[in-house]
């Protein structure tokens, strides 16, 4: 005899009067404002034990899963909640003082320890272990949970505006969701349907999602993505899809080349010619170009060449560019050349093959005889549905598993966890780069209703939630609601106070004496729902094989496969995919896509109206971008959003230069010769004889200043003062940072190309735990890839409007020379940058009637938030070698260092001022000869500014003296 079925009630927000409810193919029923779970009794003991013997690879915990069920409870739970049948805040929580967590997940299963365990043979704890970062941790604890697919880190978590509403997204009403598991470690501070804040962001790239595989993707099928099974071989089909969805859509990612256009030295690799010959051809003619890591291969066609020229050829091109094989490496003058062009021949490719899975030995994974990893597979006899007397006659789906309530834990369960936690800001939620989107122009227009019509914010809150959910503008609502008062008898301002008393069930006015309902606040007002309720509901697809259950994993998220792989840390291999407009990326697990508009991989199929929202537009902003733009070792988490095309300022340009020397500077070269030579492209892109330019790899102004000032000067010492290696503080608070970075001798130390570590402009940057010239975890910040200050000053000096605001700057004169003085260009007016400094000869740097600090005695600040101060000013210290305080003041008693002025000036946009000096290191005992090994930088506050009349005052009142001859850097 069976056993009565038990039911649980959970209250949701009532929906919008008039609304149908949603026939949902799922185990929750409603009614007025709540919705029940009605669930069958267990399951016999003997049933289970049936189900073990059907299938001996499962153990005794995962054959008493019914996934399919879990999928379906899941997915009728976040198709509630998109509805807004369902109340799921979706909030970030925190209880006492554990760690924040996002709730309300569908919770499938505890798995304890057991993936983990060596002794395991079930087939699905296999397969989930897998699909796990660190899979054989011994005794670490999983659970696995299930999630609506628009709430991955495929997507932005969506922001709200100005008003504090949703900012809606053009596909929540076209589009159904998807449900997939991930395996997520099961802390025991949080509750089991909770994940730690960020995991989606961070831990599930890493692990990678599970998906349950469906029927292909009809034309029909709006399922916002489906996963793909993927084969042995590459798909080329979905290859050549790619590359002509972007020709088709992306002008902005098509090469800019003139017809007919020329570049000495070009030639290419025939691939539809058997004899694979090598050949000159125009650098006009369409190629494709190769980028790898080279490794210790000495083949003139290693299996990353070979390969890629096949698939040069199964994609219908003819000609691949491989460096290698197309530039003479017997003929000095050409490599140099065209190592100085390698940002023209990648932007000028139809697109570029990265081979990441390894070296030149390797070979592109799926395209011939190199394997690639196989994709975690799991294949499962679905169970018999249980109590199928009791669910005889029933239209629904299976009811979920016995005890599962809400989100698949038993209500007592899920109340005791929830107890004694509390919200969080919701803007943790949206990860480093945190922004707040106000639309000033949109808050204008809302004070002008509340203006016109007379009413107060609250109200115009509630008629502009009642006019979106009627399809009115808030305008024309406004006239509708105007004219009804009219007829009413009342003035627009007391309608709401009208309708709240007719709610009371009274027709007299809602407010004051009256006694209606009091309006409730702007926040209770409930969101719109992200999908219509007269919208029909469509249940998961069928899946593939009847009668089976196929979990796939969509594995590690190729950006993270790519940044971590060893094609991501050579210096060489930096400026070929940064000038890239088109990426085709081979890794050991499938093929990834990134042009400029786009990023898309293999195992994931993302439906084509979110592949492209808008005729010839990229993908939308809240997107998971590429990893291509500039630094993709910048921060740890993926970020999102395309702007191609996009027309910069020269503050926004040097802010892009400043980002790419940190990421090249973080890279290794085999050979330390090859600093400025594999930089070569970087620089030629951002070089203009009359505006930005590289000098031995420091940028600077050529061109004049926006008042018709020389730029060279002032911009060549900011630049030299303003680059710093990151490093670690020497003790909690400090501002002074240390490295321990090798010296590269064949450029001179004032330039990062001098030094081994990862160089930065930016003061937040420079921040190290490791401390080893980037080694190590960098500081979580909010800030872009640039010191804003240092950019500031590019940006206003060439400004026409903004360069005398800068009233107050002065520079060290200086002076680039050999080292017998053959050759020699001063530093001042206009000097010819392009023809100084060739990067193969040896250069020193003479700064002329020097000014030195005096001493360097550095004295405690009253002030708590202050570290040090010298002789009255707040300072800072980076040093790109290890020293202690007291060494460094040693030093410059005994006079083995010295600290000289180099740059002065006002701050753009601040008005505060700033010192920058170097910190130089005698190498000879003559002290004829100096090495930058670090800077130092001292705050000039506003008020002080305010009291120098001229720049000749605010030099005076720096703690410097004349050192009395100049000073040479090597």
């Amino acid at each position: 005899m069976s056993s009565p079925e038990r039911e649980f009630t959970f209250r949701c927000p009532t929906s919008v009067a008039g609304a149908p409810r949603p026939e949902f193919p799922s185990p929750f029923s409603f009614s007025g404002s709540a919705f029940t779970f009605r669930f069958p009794p267990p399951s016999a003991p003997e049933r289970a034990s049936g189900k073990a013997k059907e299938d001996e690879r499962l153990c005794e915990d995962c054959a008493k899963l019914d996934l399919e069920q879990s999928l379906a409870s899941a997915f009728a739970l976040y198709e509630g909640a998109r509805r807004g049948t369902i109340a799921r805040p979706f909030g970030v929580y925190r209880r006492r003082n554990g760690p924040a967590y996002l709730k309300d997940f569908y919770h499938v299963a505890s798995l304890g320890d057991r993936l983990s365990r060596e002794t395991n043979n079930c087939k699905l704890c296999a397969f989930l272990a897998s699909t796990t970062a660190e899979p054989n941790t011994r005794g670490t604890t999983h659970k696995l949970l299930a999630f609506c697919s628009s709430e991955s880190y495929l997507f932005e978590a969506a922001r709200r505006d100005g008003r504090g509403r949703l900012m809606r997204r053009q596909w929540w009403d076209a589009l159904e969701h998807n449900v997939f598991m991930a395996v997520v470690p099961d802390d025991p501070l949080i509750p089991k349907t909770a994940i730690p804040l960020r995991w989606l962001e961070t831990g599930l790239p890493r692990s990678g999602a599970i998906y349950r595989l469906t029927q292909p993707r009809s034309a029909d099928e709006c399922r916002i993505v489906l996963p793909r099974e993927l084969q042995p071989r590459a798909d080329f089909a979905l290859m050549r899809a790619w590359l002509d969805r972007c020709r088709g859509s992306h002008d902005f990612c098509k090469p800019r080349k003139p017809a007919g256009a020329t570049l000495r030295g070009f030639r290419v690799i025939d691939c539809q010619s058997f004899a694979r010959q090598v050949e000159e051809r125009p650098w006009s003619e369409r190629y494709v170009a190769l980028s790898y890591v080279w490794g210790p291969s000495t083949e003139d066609w290693p299996q990353t060449v070979l390969d890629a020229v096949e698939l040069t050829r199964r994609l219908g091109e003819r000609y691949l560019w491989v460096d290698r094989l197309c530039i003479d490496q017997t003929n000095e003058d050409e490599k140099r050349f065209l190592f100085g062009k390698m940002n023209l021949i990648y932007e000028g490719a139809e697109f570029t093959i990265i081979g990441a899975a390894g070296d030149a030995r390797t070979g592109l994974p799926g395209v011939t005889r190199t394997q690639r990893k196989p994709q975690p597979r799991v294949e499962l006899d679905r169970p018999t549905r249980r109590s199928q007397d009791a669910n005889a006659g029933s239209s629904a789906q299976p009811d979920p598993d016995p005890g599962l309530e809400l989100v698949g834990v038993p209500l007592e369960e899920y109340e005791r966890e929830a107890a004694g936690e509390r919200g969080w800001l919701d803007m943790h939620r949206h990860g480093l780069r945190t922004r707040l989107v106000l639309d000033m122009g949109e808050l204008m227009r809302d004070q002008e209703l509340m203006d016109k019509y007379d009413i107060p914010s609250k109200h115009l809150r509630l008629f502009q939630y009642f006019a979106n959910d009627f399809g009115h503008t808030i305008e024309n609502f406004l006239e509708i609601q105007k004219e009804l008062a009219r007829r009413i008898g009342i003035p627009l301002k007391e309608m709401v106070p009208y309708l709240q008393g007719q709610a009371a069930g009274r027709g007299e006015r809602g407010e004051g004496s009256n006694g209606g309902l009091p309006l409730p606040p702007a926040s209770s007002i409930p969101e719109r729902p992200v999908t219509s309720l007269s919208r029909p509901c469509k249940p998961l697809p069928p899946g593939r094989v009847q009668g089976k259950t196929i979990l796939v994993s969509s594995m590690q998220e190729p950006r993270v496969t790519i940044r971590n792989s060893e094609w991501a840390t050579r210096g060489w291999t930096y400026q070929e995919g940064v000038f890239s407009k088109r990426r085709l990326v081979f890794t050991e697990e499938q093929v990834y896509w990134e042009c400029c508009g786009m990023a898309l991989n293999e195992t994931l199929d993302l439906h084509p109206s979110i592949v492209q929202a808008e005729p010839r537009a990229p993908m939308p902003d809240y997107m998971l971008s590429g990893i291509f733009e500039g630094d993709m070792h910048r921060v740890p988490e993926l970020q999102y959003g395309f702007q191609p095309g996009k027309r910069e300022e020269w503050g926004q340009s040097v802010q892009k230069l400043e980002g790419h020397i940190r990421a090249y500077t973080s890279r290794k070269l085999t050979d330390s010769g090859d600093s400025l030579i594999a930089f070569l492209g970087v620089a030629a892109h951002y070089s203009d004889e009359s505006g930005l330019s590289l000098l031995l790899g420091i940028p600077v102004w050529a061109g004049l200043f926006g008042d018709g000032k020389p730029g060279l000067q002032h911009t060549f010492a900011l630049s030299i003062s303003g680059w710093m290696h990151a490093a670690r503080r020497i003790a909690d608070g400090a501002e002074m940072y240390v490295a321990s970075c090798p010296r590269r001798e064949k450029f001179p130390s004032w330039t990062w190309a001098g030094w081994q570590g990862t160089a930065t402009f930016s003061e937040s940057d420079a921040f190290s735990a490791g401390g080893g010239g980037g080694g190590g975890e960098e500081q979580d910040d909010d800030d872009g890839v640039a010191d804003v200050e240092y950019s500031d000053f590019f940006m206003a000096l060439t400004s026409e409007q903004w360069a005398g605001s800068i009233d107050k700057i002065w520079s060290a004169e200086m002076m680039l020379h050999d080292a017998d003085g053959t050759e020699a260009t001063l530093l001042t007016d206009r000097a010819p940058v392009s023809s100084t400094g060739d990067p193969s000869k040896r250069w020193l740097l003479t700064i002329r009637k020097p000014l030195v600090l005096r001493h360097m005695y550095l004295m405690h600040s009253v002030n708590e938030w202050e570290w040090r101060r010298l002789m009255g000013k707040s300072v800072r210290i980076h040093l790109s070698v290890p020293m202690t305080e007291a060494a460094l003041t040693a030093g410059h008693k005994t006079r083995a260092l010295v600290t000289v002025l180099v740059f002065a000036s006002t701050v753009p946009f601040i008005w505060n001022g700033v010192a920058r000096f170097l910190i130089l290191r005698r190498t000879d005992d003559s002290g004829g000869r100096w090495e930058r090994i670090g800077r130092l930088t001292l705050v000039l506050e506003e008020w002080m500014m305010d009291k120098y009349g001229d720049t000749k005052k605010m030099l005076d009142d720096l703690p410097v003296k004349s050192f009395g001859k100049d000073i040479i850097l090597v």
